[in-house]
């Protein structure tokens, strides 16, 4: 079963490159594509895992850094000197706005590595636990007409879970949302970037996810057994509860920011342009430096906060902010349970590379 019956030549190195002999067996070959297989669904699985990992790390930092800095680091006085209590953000996107923050900083750098490892693992097309088929698209019932093959034109949906997620984080990572009492229209467009990039990586995700579990469940090899041994919990079962508690959160995460925009519940932050009369106030104290930061927003038509949010406002802010935190851990959670339960993370390599050579066949150890 050789490809060639006598020792070939020397490779050229014409241009720096080199050619492989042509001497290698039909098993010498089998071994270089196993290699070549298994060492890209190695890649996939890795960089799907650290990808994952990073992000839970990015959001626990955001989430803990930032509850801290708020309820305990931050001056509990208004732009008056006047006391009032703990401001808190809404969102996830308020809390790291400010990339001079710990919280902004950790979220930033751990969503940006982790967003990155995700866009190249390319591991839809890797692992046989999410690998729906190259022909299943979104077609958009035929609007986008047919290509010059004939077949319907669309969007792969294995394209869609590859770049939805990751350049979804990229985005929220990269262009942050101030508060947005001191928006202006370029802050305006720019949060809304920012919320589309969410969109993209959480809800993008769960509704693909959803559908895969669902109506394509069919198409996807669950439960791969290893040795011939299975999982002790099914892998279709935990990643629908997963998924399913990412909706919830989802769900919820929206519900309390309707509540906060539109039902009129009282005890809201309250945010004003300091004015004289609220800088001469601080004469009377040693506040000098407040005094200097009133002048200087007052000079910007910026806002400062007058009071934080009390009684059921508030109640509804923290919820918000937690259900968002919680849909992003779930989300992630489900990548983690993607690569718990892939075949591809028991892929055993060779231990010897092959020859760059092609110096692997049988005449290449003949006595010269």
């Amino acid at each position: 079963d050789a490809f060639s019956s006598k020792p070939a030549s020397r490779p050229s190195q014409a241009g720096g490159g080199w050619l492989p002999r042509l001497h290698l067996t039909g098993r010498d070959y089998e071994g270089r594509l196993d290699y070549i297989d298994g060492g890209q669904r190695t890649r996939s699985v890795s960089l799907l895992y650290v990808g994952a990992v990073l992000g839970l790390v990015g959001f626990g930092f955001a989430a803990f850094l930032g509850f801290y800095k708020h309820i305990l680091e931050a001056p509990h006085t208004n732009f008056r000197g006047e006391t009032i209590g703990s401001y808190f953000p809404a969102t996830v996107s308020e809390m790291v706005a400010d990339s001079h923050s710990g919280a902004g900083k950790c979220f930033f750098a751990f969503s940006l590595i982790g967003g990155l490892c995700m866009l190249m693992s390319w591991y839809p097309w890797s692992l046989r636990n999410v690998y729906l088929g190259d022909d299943l698209m979104l077609t958009f019932w035929g609007w986008l007409g047919k290509d010059i093959s004939g077949k319907q034109r669309g969007i792969k949906v294995l394209m869609l879970r590859q770049y939805l997620p990751p350049l979804g984080i990229l985005i929220v990572a990269c262009i942050p949302a101030p508060p947005g009492a001191n928006r202006k229209f370029t802050d305006t467009v720019s949060s809304s970037v920012h919320t589309l990039g969410a969109a993209m990586s959480i809800g993008g995700y769960a509704l693909i996810e959803i559908l895969t579990l669902t109506c394509w469940k069919n198409k996807v090899h669950f439960n791969t057994p290893i040795n011939g041994r299975r999982h002790q919990f099914d892998e279709r079962h935990i990643r629908l509860i997963l998924i399913g508690l990412c909706g919830i959160c989802i769900f919820m995460f929206e519900a309390c920011g309707a509540m906060l925009a539109t039902a009129g519940i009282e005890g809201a932050d309250v945010w004003q342009v300091p004015t004289p009369e609220d800088w001469n106030m601080l004469n009377k104290t040693d506040e000098l430096g407040l005094r200097v930061e009133d002048e200087i927003a007052n000079a910007h038509g910026q806002k400062m906060l007058k009071s934080s949010a009390t009684g059921h406002f508030r109640l509804l802010k923290l919820c918000e902010y937690w259900f968002e935190v919680g849909s992003g851990l779930f989300m992630l959670a489900n990548h983690l349970a993607i690569w718990y339960y892939c075949p591809e993370r028991f892929v055993d390599l060779n231990e010897s590379l092959p020859d760059p050579d092609g110096d692997d066949g049988p005449y290449s150890r003949a006595p010269q």
